[in-house]
């Protein structure tokens, strides 16, 4: 269980660390070599910060900054990214960034002898399942708290409207597997959804012992979680043709099918590609209906106490019965977040534009700091000290065709930008986070990843279901279908089928 390591912190903390998986690079011969990667020089790091200030300036909230995808989508792309990774977005022996020492790209041999994924690279849920609870009577497990005695999950809920992780009455801090699922009410209102479909479909097992019912529940959750991933939100984030070859015929760069003997997190996907989302968050949100939105940055760390050491008065009332469960009007309404109803608000658009409140992160060691307060900042540096290869080398690497200086400084992108890709070596040597952002909106109008970025996220997602024996993709049982994961009472395909299963819904298709 990762109780304590969240985005808030710093160093992760290694005794919540009960295995490490490795982490390795997709394009392998591209990281060691000097001419893929960007210029190992202060100028480089110089362009960087300019490039990321002048990303984090979109304020707008304007009609056209908006996808045609539901909200929710940006908050299950960080709730899957929890599921996979840990450990590449914050301080460690072979990543520092911060607190003004000198940024240093590592040799890519270090970096994989050194950088330890805190997940397994699959989609397994043990982000909310934990380590899962004992099966044998007289023992427990480091994750029995997250179970009732009959083995349901915990869940706050004493209404049909009010309902919330379980928290720690003396901290308000969710007693959840993956303490990162709480950074906001958006995220940790998924995961009470992800609890309460588990329970659903317990309640649903008519016989057997606890155990035999928790292992059935446990595996059908999994599996109509990883069809929502595939079908529903890699569908709708990726280009769909991508998508269906990688189904079809495999991918090509990545796991045993690509020549490579283990399992691993391609760090091009985990701190470039499938950070797309960031882009994705909208400068303010609303809750629930007859409130105001909320300023993104209001909502982060809804558990942290204010400057008085008081509890946050938007999220939890003192005077409430249970004061550290998030009060009635701090309650997620998915109808303002997912399926197609009228109060839907939606994702921003995948481009090169941020909201500039993400310029100024006010977490924990983060605060304060010129780069790890800063999120495109810190996403753009860490790339470079990792030693990710640049744009141009996997889309060599890939056999895509490049964009231009030209297309990436053309319609749609800031003068500002446009100016740090003529005047300096990022735009003959890109980093891949930008490109991957910038290539949405000049090939997909934003509304989904283009042919680079589709491509590094679905080889790495189906990459992994197709390498792991117990994924959906390889089940030989009833329950999985072309149509979805029948759960016992109903057909699961798409997040809004779990949501409504759940009973947090009603939501619209």
């Amino acid at each position: 269980m990762f109780t304590k390591f969240s985005h808030t912190g710093e160093v992760a903390t290694q005794d919540e660390l009960l295995f490490t998986t490795p982490f390795g690079y997709l394009f392998d011969d591209a990281a060691h070599s000097a001419s893929c990667l960007l210029p190992r020089s202060c100028e480089t790091i110089t362009a960087l910060k300019q490039l990321g200030d002048a990303m984090a300036t979109d304020e707008t909230g304007l009609p056209n900054d908006s996808t045609t995808l539901p909200a929710i989508l940006t908050y299950l792309g960080q709730f899957i990214d929890h599921d996979l990774t840990a450990r590449t977005d914050r301080e460690s022996a072979v990543s520092t960034i911060g607190r003004g020492e000198p940024v240093t790209p590592r040799d890519p041999d270090e970096v994989v002898a050194n950088l330890h994924n805190g997940r397994r690279p699959q989609l397994d849920l043990d982000s909310v399942f934990g380590d899962g609870p004992s099966l044998v009577g007289g023992s427990e497990t480091t994750s029995q708290v997250l179970y009732a005695n009959d083995l349901k999950m915990t869940v706050f809920q004493p209404s049909s409207t009010r309902r919330d992780v379980p928290r720690d009455p003396a901290t308000r801090v969710a007693i959840i597997a993956d303490a990162r699922n709480d950074e906001n009410p958006n995220i940790s209102a998924l995961h009470c959804a992800f609890l309460l479909f588990y329970n659903k479909i317990y309640d649903a097992q008519v016989a057997g012992a606890p155990a035999c019912k928790h292992i059935r529940a446990r595996q059908l959750t999994r599996w109509a979680y990883q069809y929502i991933v595939v079908q529903d939100y890699l569908a709708r984030v990726c280009d769909l043709g991508v998508v269906i070859d990688t189904l079809a015929n495999g991918p090509r760069y990545y796991g045993v099918s690509a020549g490579h003997g283990q399992t691993f997190m391609p760090l091009e996907f985990s701190t470039a590609a499938f950070r797309f989302g960031h882009t994705m968050i909208r400068p303010e949100y609303r809750l629930r209906g007859g409130q105001s939105p909320i300023a993104v940055m209001d909502i982060l760390a809804p558990s942290r106490p204010d400057a008085a050491g008081n509890p946050n008065a938007t999220f939890f009332d003192t005077g409430d019965a249970t004061p550290h469960q998030l009060r009635s009007s701090a309650i997620l309404d998915f109808t303002f977040f997912a399926g197609s109803g009228p109060n839907v608000q939606k994702a921003r658009k995948i481009d090169s534009n941020i909201s500039a409140g993400l310029g100024s992160l006010p977490l924990g060691p983060r605060t304060g700091d010129p780069i790890l307060g800063h999120l495109a900042k810190s996403n753009l540096v860490r790339g470079y000290s990792l030693s990710i290869p640049t744009a141009q080398a996997c889309c060599e690497a890939m056999g895509v065709k490049p964009m231009t200086i030209m297309q990436m400084g053309g319609a749609g992108e800031s003068a500002n930008v446009k100016n740090i890709l003529e005047t300096t070596a990022l735009g003959q040597r890109t980093p891949l986070w930008y490109y991957i952002l910038r290539e949405a909106a000049v090939q997909q109008n934003g509304e989904r990843l283009g042919e680079l970025g589709s491509r590094i996220v679905c080889e790495t997602i189906i990459g992994s279901l197709k390498s792991d024996p117990n994924s959906y993709l390889n089940a030989n049982d009833l329950a999985v279908t072309p149509l979805g994961v029948d759960v016992g009472t109903a057909v699961i395909r798409t997040l809004t089928d779990l949501l409504n299963h759940a009973g947090v819904g009603p939501v619209g298709p």
